[in-house]
């Protein structure tokens, strides 16, 4: 299956323009705070400067009611900047911290909910995922940072073209020799940065391993594996391995920064042996007076860091852009279902024009589908071919790997077929829209588990204002949890697990199992499919959990998937899967009478229960 696309990568000032653009508009008063913020940054290191010249003028002029007034003027200057600098600082971080949360990251979200399932679950598009979110995660990286440098770069440059133009005055070969040092700098420091750029992308693989394991470290569930099993030790090994590899890279990258740094201090030392040498000389000449040499001095000081910082916060915001871009390469992952935007949250509603009925049970119908997974070459499903009629009840059954769980995600839209079609009362999927038609599917996954919420959010799947109570209990109570529920403090609203209360509810295998069930009743689609959700129970435990879903079944068209065989001969008829095909078909009768595959893995199957049975007597 190809769904590969080429993103496009924005420059810094592309990202910076689509960064502002977002904040200004949702927080017009950043607009007042930036334009203050630029002009008291670039005027307050030449206000800094006045205060030893200041100090001189009154020195000089010897009265000290003229020194304190020249000081105090100055300093006051001085703070009443530095305040407002502050200020500006402080709010303007909160606007980039709000512009990213509430802006990029909800959009990122949004689009994580709402886009292609193939967006999100292959392991490349998984990586797409995981650096698109650093994009927009953190203060000091992607978003956040993006906009946070560019405001210091826009204050850089015009603080470079301000006091250059006063250099250029004072002497312009004082400025000739820092910005030609400045560009013999950047040309040193550009194989650093280009190692940096190289190598991103290969350290970005074992960083992302590493935080696989971190987070695995503080994995409830993983954490039992861990104490039982003493994985400490290959935990450690593999943390020693990837920070051994981030080590390897620092250290070359460093090497990569050894020439630019001894070159800062070369320059750094001759702009300063030059700069003192010229205003020493027109001191001496009468050129200019000793508070006017520290107003010079100052402002070429500033200059210099200014070009020194305006390479460091490039390299940085370049690094920050690339992140950002990350989030773009996933925001820009193409939806093959069609959807309609809503805002700026990206797809919500299906586009579809044929309409259904959510009331009736539909008819389902595979026509010559094939199915093959991306960066795959074997197909998983080739030219299958069934249909399951209005309120009919199938089984599809086969061995582990046989396709069995890849026709239900395309049963559920989750995936479109390779080629051929998938019709709903005789309309093509892509006709009706994925989200009208998930609309009528309750589903429970094999790998399914309950969500660190309450419990009736988990069950309903909405707000607590949306919730109807009343079918809420109703649902408890015939999946056979609303007793347990009862007992709890918060019933209903008690948090299941307790990752966000700590006094959340734990509940058993079975009693998830009732919650699910519960969960399938209160969404009452007309369409049920069951991805063997009772997978972990013993087989006994197994048959009785599907004669309850078999009554939840009734007058839906409904799909079993299971590879144990035995739980599914209630049903009208089964279909039997092998190497991506159906190979048999018919009711359980029919199959037995047959003689086929499917009669010589239920035998074998029925051999091992049957042991089982008789050892646990």
């Amino acid at each position: 299956m190809k769904n590969a696309q080429k993103t496009k990568r924005n420059n810094i000032f592309q990202n910076a323009f689509i960064i502002y653009k977002a904040m200004f508009k949702r927080y017009p008063t950043a607009i007042p705070l930036v334009i203050v913020y630029i002009i008291i940054s670039v005027a307050l290191p030449f206000v800094n400067t006045l205060i030893p010249a200041m100090a001189i003028k009154g020195i000089t002029s010897r009265s000290v009611k003229i020194f304190l007034e020249y000081i105090g003027i100055a300093v006051g200057i001085m703070c009443v900047f530095s305040g407002i600098k502050m200020f500006c600082e402080k709010k303007m971080q909160m606007k980039h911290t709000y512009t990213r949360i509430s802006v990029f990251m909800m959009n990122f979200i949004k689009k994580a909910i709402n886009t292609d399932y193939l967006n999100i679950e292959p392991q490349p598009k998984q990586k797409i995922m995981g650096k698109g979110v650093q994009g927009v995660s953190g203060n000091y990286e992607g978003a956040e940072e993006v906009s946070t440098l560019s405001i210091h770069l826009v204050t850089i440059v015009l603080g470079i073209f301000s006091y250059g133009t006063v250099i250029f005055v004072l002497d312009w070969r004082i400025l000739a020799i820092t910005l030609g040092m400045f560009v013999a700098d950047v040309l040193i420091r550009n194989h650093a940065v280009k190692y940096g750029d190289d190598h991103r992308e290969s350290f970005s693989e074992p960083w992302r391993k590493m935080n696989y394991y971190e987070r695995n470290s503080m994995n409830i569930s993983a954490g039992k594996d861990i104490r039982i099993f003493g994985l400490k030790k290959l935990f450690d090994y593999h943390f020693d391995k990837m920070i051994n590899t981030y080590k390897k890279f620092r250290y070359h990258y460093q090497l990569k920064w050894y020439y630019p740094t001894i070159s800062d201090t070369a320059f750094n030392v001759t702009r300063d042996w030059l700069a003192y040498t010229l205003l020493i000389h027109k001191v001496l000449t009468g050129q200019i007076d000793a508070a006017t040499f520290t107003v010079y001095l100052g402002i070429i000081a500033s200059f210099s860091q200014y070009i020194y910082d305006v390479s460091m916060h490039f390299a940085n915001l370049r690094d920050a852009s690339h992140q950002f871009n990350d989030y773009h390469a996933f925001m820009e992952q193409k939806d093959v279902f069609e959807r309609k935007e809503d805002g700026e949250g990206g797809p919500s509603s299906a586009s579809g024009t044929a309409t259904l009925s959510n009331a009736s049970a539909p008819s389902i119908e595979f026509r010559n589908v094939s199915f093959t997974y991306e960066g795959s070459e074997k197909p998983v499903l080739t030219n299958v071919s069934f249909k399951i009629n209005a309120d009919e009840k199938i089984a599809l059954v086969g061995n582990n790997g046989a396709g069995k769980t890849t026709i239900v995600k395309l049963l559920c839209g989750l995936y479109p077929p390779t080629s051929g079609e998938i019709l709903i009362d005789g309309k093509s999927i892509n006709d009706i829209g994925v989200e009208k038609y998930q609309d009528m599917i309750s589903v429970l996954f094999q790998d399914t588990s309950p969500i660190a919420l309450s419990i009736a959010e988990n069950v309903c799947g909405c707000e607590p204002k949306d919730v109807d109570r009343k079918k809420l209990h109703d649902c408890l109570e015939k999946a056979g949890l609303l007793e347990k529920v009862n007992t709890l403090t918060k019933k209903e609203e008690t948090y299941i697990t307790q990752t966000l209360d700590e006094k959340g509810v734990v509940l058993s295998g079975g009693e998830t199992q009732k919650l699910l069930l519960a969960k399938a009743m209160y969404k009452d689609g007309p369409m049920l499919i069951l991805d063997e959700p009772t997978s972990a129970l013993d087989p006994i435990a197994e048959s009785r959990i599907y004669e309850e879903y078999n009554q939840l079944a009734n007058k839906k068209t409904a799909v079993f998937i299971s590879h144990r065989l035995a739980s599914t001969k209630f049903c009208d008829r089964i279909l039997f899967l092998d190497n991506g095909q159906i190979v048999e078909e018919g009711s359980h009768d029919q199959l037995m009478k047959n003689g086929g595959k499917y009669r010589e893995i239920f035998d074998i199957q029925s051999h091992y229960y049957k042991e089982e049975v008789s050892n646990e007597e």
